[in-house]
């Protein structure tokens, strides 16, 4: 560029945005060949939600919006860095920005306890902040999308396609289900939970107590004193089991809410980063001061 930047281009394959709809139809035709689903499971919510998304992703003038809104959000936070959009390059199926350097955030792993907090404590508040501030939230959690640039510990977020509005009915489910682990109380977790769609009622009434029984091991791994040690995976081997008994009852299979499904995806897969990384994370000290604003 005559300015001096360095960019980073994106580049759409051609014929990926004309082949979205032709391909999601292709995908759940095969799980109802296989007989993976039952017929009580109505798929027409979730299609219709995957090809919006993947059309969204497709779009690049839209990603690129939604990048900079994330750089007006966190504008002033040393924590985050997000590339600037060039406008006058980027177009529906090239988007280019400025390129930052950054390491990938896998190699955090080898970092210093004290980086490898500090990293997963600034990505947990940013899933909170969109999840209850922003109302938007990009809800790809590809390891990929991070960079890590030392020696700042600033944290490079990458690929705004994913970026989608949270339903305040949504964000109001959470808060609710948040505030009931944060006081500790498993029956209000578990008929939240049931009210506002994470399980189904026909898995709470035939499972109760497997359900009660992933719910005390939750409780119990999260409310010890100090930080949250995701290293510590102690109660996953029998939430696993809990959850494979319940899974094999096909009778009592439940999709959640779409919108529920879009934000847990994140959720998991920052704790699932989090637990690469060995961090330890003072999660309920972040979940209350988010749930109280």
């Amino acid at each position: 560029m005559p300015d001096g930047r360095t960019l980073a281009v994106k580049v759409q394959y051609p014929g990926v945005a004309k082949s979205i709809d032709a391909d999601v139809d292709n995908v759940a035709t095969l799980l109802r060949i296989s007989g993976l689903l039952t017929e009580e499971i109505e798929l027409g919510p979730l299609l219709a939600a995957a090809k919006r998304q993947l059309a969204e992703e497709a779009d690049y003038l839209r990603e690129g919006r939604e990048m900079r809104s994330y750089a007006e959000r966190l504008a002033g936070d040393p924590r985050y860095v997000v590339p600037e959009l060039v406008d006058e390059l980027t177009t529906p199926r090239v988007l280019a920005m400025s390129f930052i350097e950054g390491r990938p955030i896998e190699m955090l792993a080898d970092a210093p306890q004290r980086d490898r907090d500090a990293a997963m404590t600034a990505l947990i508040t940013l899933v909170l902040r969109e999840l209850f501030e922003f109302g938007t939230m990009q809800t790809d959690p590809n390891f990929a999308n991070y960079r890590w640039q030392p020696p700042s510990g600033a944290l490079v977020l990458l690929d705004f396609g994913a970026a989608r509005q949270v339903p305040a009915s949504t964000a109001a489910a959470y808060k609710r289900l948040i505030q009931a682990g944060l006081r500790r109380d498993r029956d209000q977790i578990r008929a939240v939970a049931v009210e506002t769609g994470f399980i189904g009622a026909a898995a709470a009434f035939e499972h109760r107590d497997a359900i009660n029984r992933m719910i005390a091991a939750v409780d119990d791994a999260s409310s010890g004193a100090g930080p949250f040690d995701f290293a510590d995976r102690a109660f996953v081997p029998m939430v696993r089991e809990e959850a494979r008994t319940i899974l094999a009852d096909r009778n009592t299979w439940h999709v959640p809410d779409v919108e529920t499904l879009f934000v847990q995806r994140k959720v998991s897969g920052t704790a699932l980063l989090a637990a690469r990384l060995r961090a330890k994370v003072d999660v309920r000290g972040l979940a209350a001061a988010a749930t109280t604003q």
